[in-house]
């Protein structure tokens, strides 16, 4: 008989000791067993990519080229004058004895 109460006394103890962790948030211990606390896990959040900044290509332009237009010897309302005195057009004769005559400019 001493034997099964000192069976029974263990395995109420035993008892005691794998409950007792169960019961850590009544602030109450039960006997004597072993507390495991696992260690306090800190994540720290995933730091952002570095941004990425892509400047555009530069723009070379050229400077613009004036063409001038070549003179010809048409004037601007798109007549020609003639010399009859000179028999020659306005720009290679400058003056006219004569009165200019308007001409309707030729293709040549």
């Amino acid at each position: 008989m001493k034997k099964s109460v000192m069976v029974a006394g263990l395995a109420v103890s035993l008892l005691f000791v794998s409950v007792s962790p169960s019961f850590a948030w009544w602030h109450r211990w039960w006997g004597p067993g072993v507390w495991v606390v696992p260690p306090p896990v800190v994540v720290a959040p995933i730091p952002a990519p570095a941004p990425v900044v892509v400047a555009p290509a530069p723009v070379i332009e050229q400077p613009p080229v004036y063409a001038q237009p070549a003179p010809d010897e048409t004037p601007a309302q798109g007549y020609w004058y003639f010399c009859p005195s000179t028999k020659a057009y306005y720009p290679s004769v400058q003056s006219c004895a004569d009165a200019w005559v308007k001409v309707p400019p030729r293709t040549p």
